[in-house]
């Protein structure tokens, strides 16, 4: 690995990729907020700094792998900037995510505040950005523009267009030529989007990981395809261990280690923002891929790259994959397994477009909000009828399941009922994950005294399902199921 900076800040990071030739002569303000690709140049004078908004330890500024960065470049970001892969930005480019205010007359601009806090800047893969450019506030750039010198962007532009002026303007505006089937799909050069990211958040399971990155790689070796991403919460076992083995002989696998434990969901988040892949694949560090599964898989994300989420359904090993359409199609097919994070497979254009993906971050179960929130955009998924996955029988521990299958679950439900979802698809759902998931969970963990919290269950229940006719019977199940696990 090299690079132009000195080992100390290097280390300081988030992460620095392989090749990076970043000049010693600028400034980072907060580097540990700062991820920086592959193959990197930003030349002398840039000041690139992430401000201290909350103190959630993930990158705030993001340049992709084969940036290149002229001489006086400015990023100032108060929540994120992404630099997609192989975008050029010009000498004294000025970018941030927000603006600020300066209507009050005779206080320093600079000592007014932000005009909007909540902004991203988001600047799709192979855009080029011409000399003395400014952009600032909630702005998204699509992939292969061009902007030409000068230019001032205040609002989003689509892909492959011409803009300029100030403010800019689409001056021209091109239909993308279609890829081949195979596209990017095995040239190995660094100019190639693999087309699926495996993405494993993991803590301190260093025995699971150990099987399942071997149950990946024993499928896949080197194949350019497919890339594997591994975030690891600040284990303290043997896991970074694991991961450097792994990573000495399989070059696509990337590793990321926080620097303080965020918090599960939030890692499951994380390992998702560092993908490069066209499709973005969680997986859980104890569930393993059944021999041949990958390599079929590829098959069916190639046949279906216009789906938004392709659904892994364990539960079903007929073989089917078919497509539907619509959040009330995808709510019956999937249910409460929508928060079965190694059964979900999002597009990354669809995952990147989510507003707000932090929404229901504390509520355990954000990556179904996620799911919901892109068939709002792209109502098309897949489902695979396929068994995919060995399973570690590792028990459930360290939540409240009541909080977590009856609260969170449902308050993410409501959220879209008008929304895509009706008020019957979530009473339907709502008695269908009852009798058909959690019942059934309860029961095991209460049976097998797995550490997970179930003190306040009843209450719970009483408070989500109180008003429904089957109340009484099933409160009665449930004294019955607590009630046998005390004998």
């Amino acid at each position: 690995m090299s690079h132009s900076l000195e080992p100390k800040p290097v280390s300081s990071f988030f992460y620095c990729g392989k090749s990076t030739d970043i000049s010693p002569i600028g400034q980072f303000h907060h580097p540990e907020f700062v991820l920086i690709g592959d193959r990197v140049t930003i030349k002398d004078d840039y000041c690139i700094q992430s401000t201290l908004q909350d103190s959630l330890p993930v990158p705030k500024i993001i340049i992709g792998d084969d940036c290149r960065c002229e001489q006086g470049l400015t990023l100032q970001a108060l929540n994120r900037i992404e630099i997609k892969p192989r975008v050029t930005i010009g000498s004294k480019v000025s970018i941030s995510d927000a603006r600020h205010e300066y209507r009050q007359v005779g206080l320093p601009v600079l000592a007014q505040g932000w005009m909007d806090s909540t902004g991203e800047v988001i600047i799709g893969e192979g855009t080029q950005i011409g000399d003395g450019t400014v952009i600032a506030g909630n702005i998204r750039i699509g992939k292969h523009c061009v902007i030409q010198p000068g230019s001032v962007v205040e609002q989003d532009l689509p892909d492959y267009c011409v803009a300029g002026g100030s403010p800019a303007q689409i001056l021209q505006q091109e239909t993308a030529k279609l890829q081949p089937r195979t596209a990017g799909l095995s040239s190995g050069t660094p100019e190639s989007t693999p087309l699926l990211s495996i993405c494993i958040p993991t803590y301190n399971r260093a025995i699971y990981l150990d099987l399942c990155l071997s149950c990946i790689f024993s499928q896949l070796q080197n194949d350019s395809r497919v890339e594997v991403i591994v975030c690891d919460n600040a284990s303290t076992d043997a896991t970074p261990q694991v991961i450097a083995r792994y990573a000495s002989r399989y070059p696509s696998l990337k590793s990321f280690r926080n620097s303080t434990n965020i918090g599960g969901d939030r890692n499951i988040y994380l390992v998702a923002q560092l993908a490069r892949g066209k499709f973005i694949k969680w997986q859980g560090d104890d569930d393993y891929f059944v021999e041949d599964s990958i390599p079929s898989l590829l098959d069916v994300i190639h046949d279906h790259m216009q789906c938004g989420i392709i659904y892994l359904n364990v539960h079903n090993h007929d073989g089917q994959v078919y497509t539907a359409e619509g959040a009330p199609a995808y709510l019956r097919t999937s249910g409460i397994m929508c928060t079965f994070i190694s059964g979900i497979i999002l597009r990354r254009e669809d995952f990147e477009q989510i507003e707000k993906p932090f929404r229901y971050i504390d509520l355990s179960l954000n990556q179904a909000y996620m799911q919901y929130e892109i068939l709002t955009r792209n109502p098309s998924f897949c489902v695979v009828n396929r068994r995919m996955f060995n399973f570690s029988g590792n028990p459930p521990s360290g939540y409240n399941l009541g909080e977590v299958v009856f609260r969170s679950y449902q308050t993410i439900l409501h959220h879209f009922i008008g929304k895509g979802l009706s008020e019957v698809d979530v009473q339907q759902e709502k008695l269908a994950a009852l009798y058909n998931y959690i019942l059934p969970w309860y029961t095991g963990i209460m049976r097998d005294h797995a550490p997970v919290f179930t003190d306040d269950f009843e209450d719970l229940f009483r408070e989500f399902y109180g008003e429904e006719s089957y109340f009484e019977d099933v409160l009665l199940r449930i004294a019955s199921i607590k009630a046998l696990a005390q004998s």
